[in-house]
């Protein structure tokens, strides 16, 4: 059992190593100090302390090398396969093959949060100084998971004053140049960076490289209870796609529409403008999209373009993101990226997935802004004026909430009209069932004379056919709205077929109501070729209506004419007028109008959907009119509406 001694020591040390985390300020720079603490007290060339962001994505969170040697392999860290390692464990990294590298998992619980890494020459990893890298590496996920919290925290009040301050600014429909230096300067003053930069593409060819498409409506939310799911990347050297490089080949420069320097004596005048082809990080960037691309004072191909305006010796941590609207996870991009967002730090920075979503969601901002001017300067030839950001929000409010005032009404209608057909099909469908059902009762009586025998039977006749009609055209709608009913086109006598059909229906109107048919035909009977069978249900079932809804002592007028494209059905009764309202809706599915309902007359509400379902399935239109006729004009009475259905059909059907 160690002693008093042993113990005193081996909490010296790990007090020693840890002590950064007894400052009370910023938690990124204690992980920072923390890295280098260890580092010196492990006597190591470079320390990495890694955070997970997802289950198979690392981020660094900081770092601390020592030699060039280790600080050139750290961006190649966050790609590189990492061993499980719950206790200290002697790694054999192919990217430094000459040294000694210790790895350790930190966790929260059961969860693994990261890990942290040292590069050694020599040193004698003994039990008792695995023992403190493990006890070290514990505290380490502790100040990670503060780091974190802190860092959300801050975005939480930094976002909502960013956020207004632009929209703002849009409102106030301030140029989008100046939206940029709005937007830029409250980003570096929110993060206390040292420079940002707009930069954007303008080629004499058209812009190929994709990125993620935005949004047709809505405003972006800041969620930082997730952790982005777009990756980052921190390339060494450029790898530029075959893409890109065609790109670049192309005459497209790169604007710099925006600097931000709060460098006091430090800034320099940066040219207006430079060539894609000459910038090797802007190619890198362009490559990355839509992913951010960091550049964190690690070793880098650059060029002279590069040097003289990132300044990298002075400013050699940075991030490009690209302007194209919020990147959306998990959607193919299709939009095409027009810029970079440039934000630059004097000394290593660890850039946190939650910092780099609230700028994404900034960008997002501008984004719509300046595609909204965009729309509005096509749109100039058909508008007077250009409302004002905040006129146009209130006014899609409106358009918004009326559109749902008029999608809730018609949902209450229709379930008026699912409640009425309820009602109604079930009052069609046990009238018929009561009469059969009172006919088969009297049939099984034994003293019935034949002629009483036959009434009940005409009874079950009757009942029964209308409820297999019923049921018909129930079926027969559904076919027609799924597209199931074959077409089968005939050869059809028109005045043949009209006179027939009329006088079929003519004969089943009611007597008490002394109803004439009156039958207009053309001298030479036409010839047409559709479905027979549709065409007689439309006529029918028009006729039937026309004699339902007829006022008694009145004409009800058919009418046919044909030309050589088209033949015209017109089927029209004296009745009382039919509302606007319902004139609308006279053809939907259960919909009867107020005074098929007050009358008490009997249907469904199927028969005219069924009709301009078949009219539809023999490709022809049909319409209604309903107008009041002059009390002179009128056989009875002066509330008198003359209503025609009008019917016309090609006069040769076209096959599908």
């Amino acid at each position: 059992m160690q002693d008093s001694r042993e113990i005193d020591y081996f909490g010296q040390r790990i007090l020693q190593i840890v002590q950064p985390l007894a400052a009370g300020e910023d938690r990124t720079e204690v992980l920072d100090r923390l890295a280098r603490s260890i580092a010196t007290n492990f006597a190591a060339d470079g320390c990495w302390l890694l955070q997970y962001v997802s289950p198979d994505r690392v981020r660094i969170a900081a770092s601390a090398c020592v030699s060039h040697r280790t600080n050139s392999i750290s961006s190649q860290l966050v790609n590189y396969p990492l061993p499980s390692a719950p206790t200290p464990t002697l790694w054999r990294m192919t990217l430094l093959p000459d040294y000694q590298v210790t790895i350790v998992e930190t966790r929260d619980g059961d969860r693994i949060t990261g890990c942290v890494i040292v590069a050694t020459k020599g040193v004698d990893w003994s039990p008792e100084t695995k023992l403190i890298f493990q006890i070290v590496a514990d505290y380490v996920g502790v100040a990670l998971i503060q780091a974190d919290l802190q860092i959300q925290a801050q975005i939480s009040q930094i976002y909502p004053q960013l956020y207004y301050r632009l929209t703002q600014a849009i409102v106030e429909n301030h140029r989008i140049d100046r939206l940029f230096e709005i937007a830029v300067a409250d980003m570096v003053a929110a993060l206390k960076l040292k420079r940002g930069l707009v930069l954007t593409l303008k080629s004499s060819g058209s812009i190929v490289q994709p990125v993620a498409q935005l949004p047709e409506t809505g405003a972006p939310t800041l969620d930082i209870s997730d952790v982005w799911d777009t990756s980052t990347t921190e390339p060494i050297a450029p790898a530029v796609p075959d893409e890109t490089a065609r790109f670049a080949q192309t005459a497209t420069q790169i604007q710099i529409v925006t600097a931000i320097d709060v460098r006091s004596g430090k800034s320099s005048t940066l040219p207006s403008s430079f060539l894609l082809a000459n910038s090797a990080w802007c190619q890198t960037a362009l490559a990355n999209a839509p992913n951010p691309t960091i550049f964190d004072g690690n070793e880098r191909h650059s060029t002279p373009t590069d040097r003289s305006i990132f300044q990298d010796d002075l400013l050699p941590s940075m991030v490009m993101i690209p302007l194209m609207g919020a990147t959306i996870p998990d959607r193919q991009p299709t939009a095409a990226i027009w810029g970079w967002l440039v934000l630059q730090h004097d000394r290593s920075r660890h850039w946190h997935p939650v910092e780099l979503k609230m700028l994404q969601c900034q960008i997002y901002q501008i984004a719509l802004a300046r595609i909204q001017r965009k729309a509005l300067q096509h749109s100039r030839t058909a508008v007077a004026n250009r409302t004002s950001q905040v006129q146009t929000s209130l006014q899609l409010q409106a358009k918004l909430h009326d559109v749902g005032r008029k999608r809730m009404e018609k949902l209450r209608q229709a379930n008026e009209f699912k409640d009425e057909f309820i009602s109604t099909i079930g009052h069609e469908l046990r009238t018929p069932l009561t009469s059969m059902s009172l006919a088969i009762k009297m049939l099984r009586q034994a003293d019935v004379d034949p002629q009483r025998r036959q009434q009940y039977l005409d009874i079950l006749d009757e009942q029964c056919q209308r409820e297999i009609k019923l049921v018909n055209d129930i079926l027969k709608l559904q076919q027609l709205e799924s597209r199931q009913l074959e077409f089968r086109p005939q050869q059809i006598a028109l005045n043949q077929f009209v006179s027939e059909q009329a006088t079929i229906v003519a004969d089943r109107w009611s007597e008490s109501k002394s109803l004439e048919l009156s039958l207009h035909l053309p001298q030479i009977s036409p010839q047409i070729q559709t479905d027979a069978d549709s065409l007689q249900h439309i006529v029918e079932e028009l006729l039937v209506n026309a004699g339902k809804f007829a006022m008694p002592q009145t004409m009800v007028e058919v009418w046919l004419t044909v030309d050589a494209q088209q033949a015209t059905f017109k089927i029209a009764n004296f009745s009382k007028p039919i509302a606007s309202e319902d004139l609308l809706n006279i053809f939907d599915k259960f919909r009867r109008g107020a005074g098929a309902t007050q009358q008490a007359i009997a249907g469904t509400g199927l028969g005219l959907a069924l009709v301009k379902s078949m009219v539809d399935h023999i490709q022809g239109t049909i319409t209604v009119t309903s107008d009041l006729v002059a009390p002179a004009a009128a056989p009875i009475g002066s509330s008198i509406a003359k209503t025609c259905f009008t019917v016309t059909i090609p006069t040769v059907l076209e096959r599908h």
